[in-house]
């Protein structure tokens, strides 16, 4: 053996460069692939020492599947001053296998003789990790592909909406469209779009303040538009958490829901029916006790006072906010009424609301609450406010 060959064994033995390599190693081969030298990290990439592989061919531990694409990797460092690289399955201890990466580059000795000097990286980690991920994501097309549910991802600070999966009429009863971002006007009403706005704010305040998303992601009803102006139901929830990129997104997902649902009244489904119109975009809802402070509202209810949560709304007495006072008088008196009489009411009542004193109905319904002992304790009340008289009042009588 030359001196030279010596000293780029030594070279590469040196203890510096072997520890910056402990999970790797560095051979030197021959023009017909045997192993000149091999660097005692072998023991940690491939759990073969040195002694094993000093003198025999690289094929001799390659996997027999990635051989003939090995050697055509190889052919080029020897032909050509460029470096290559191969990634292939290599023999691991006495008996598996393991996906291992390869750098290799030519350089001579001895005038014409000519050697390659390799860098092996054990990538078994990676290259499993990635199929799993690809296994993942092709399980995840079909899903998706198979699922009727429209998924869709909001950034939140831009309000930029991109749907992820194509939308077919067919299935989904809106216009088709192929993914990417669409205006949120485009395909809802305003008063819709107010509500998801709404919901928004609230789950970016609870972010804000906790670092985290609420504990459950809220189902809300929304109308989005189908064809010829008409409406279609949608469910749909999302969860707040911030991208690889650091920025704060509303991952979610819609589906097609049967409007008739609201409509039912058996007993069986009333708590279906309340959660319903509690995520309805144009229904207030609220309770208070007999002091007329507040239990609980709904989204759109607390909108309407200027609070983004409605947990801003409970424990404050209903005189607390600033609301249309004729509407303000209506919602004060039939609380009263229902806790003295201990009767349902319900009906409906013009109202002039804005600065230009727009002509627009308010329908109301107003129930009792009973606690254990039979005694009224709170009360319900559900309203909404429209410009036309077509809306049939809520009954709560149920």
């Amino acid at each position: 053996m030359s001196y030279k060959l010596l000293a780029l064994q030594k070279y590469l033995s040196n203890k510096k460069l072997i520890e910056v390599f402990s999970q790797e190693f560095i051979a030197s081969l021959s023009e017909d692939f045997s192993f000149l030298y091999v660097s005692p990290s072998s023991v940690n990439t491939i759990e073969m020492p040195p002694s094993l592989l000093k003198g025999r061919y690289l094929k001799e531990f390659v996997h027999p599947d990635d051989l003939d694409l090995l050697v055509r990797s190889l052919e080029a460092p020897i032909s050509d001053d460029r470096i290559k690289t191969a990634v292939f399955r290599c023999r691991h201890g006495s008996e598996g296998w393991c996906w291992v990466e390869m750098y290799g580059k030519k350089i001579r000795w001895e005038s014409k003789k000519k050697i390659l000097v390799c860098y092996f990286k054990n990538v078994d980690s990676v290259i499993k990790l990635r199929s799993d991920h690809n296994s993942i994501e092709k399980r995840l097309q079909i899903f998706l592909r198979l699922s009727s549910d429209i998924v869709w991802e909001i950034d939140v600070e831009k309000r930029e909406l991109s749907i992820l999966t194509p939308v077919v009429f067919e299935r989904h009863r809106v216009p088709s469209r192929t993914p990417g971002r669409v205006s949120m006007d485009e395909i809802m009403p305003a008063e819709d779009l107010r509500l998801v706005e709404n919901v928004i704010n609230a789950r970016v305040q609870h972010f804000s303040e906790y670092g985290r998303d609420v504990p459950s992601s809220e189902e809300i009803f929304i109308r989005l538009y189908g064809i010829d102006e008409s409406r279609v139901w949608y469910s749909v929830r999302g969860l707040l958490d911030k991208n690889i990129n650091g920025r704060l997104m509303l991952y979610g997902s819609g589906h097609l829901v049967d409007h008739a649902l609201i409509n039912k009244t058996s007993p069986e489904i009333k708590t279906d029916l309340f959660d319903s119109i509690m995520s309805l975009p144009y229904v207030r809802v609220f309770w208070v006790d007999k002091d007329q402070v507040y239990l609980g509202c709904n989204q759109t209810y607390a909108s309407d006072l200027g609070q983004y949560n409605p947990s801003k709304v409970i424990g404050e007495h209903m005189q607390s906010f600033s609301v249309n006072a004729a509407l303000g008088s209506i919602l004060k008196d039939n609380t009263l009424r229902v806790i003295k009489t201990r009767q349902a009411c319900s009906g409906k009542t013009e109202l002039f609301i804005g600065p230009d004193s727009v002509r627009h109905l308010l329908f109301y319904s107003f129930m009792p609450l009973e606690d254990e002992s039979k005694s009224v304790s709170a009360v319900l009340g559900i309203y909404l406010i429209s410009n036309t008289d077509r809306i049939t009042p809520l009954n709560l009588n149920m």
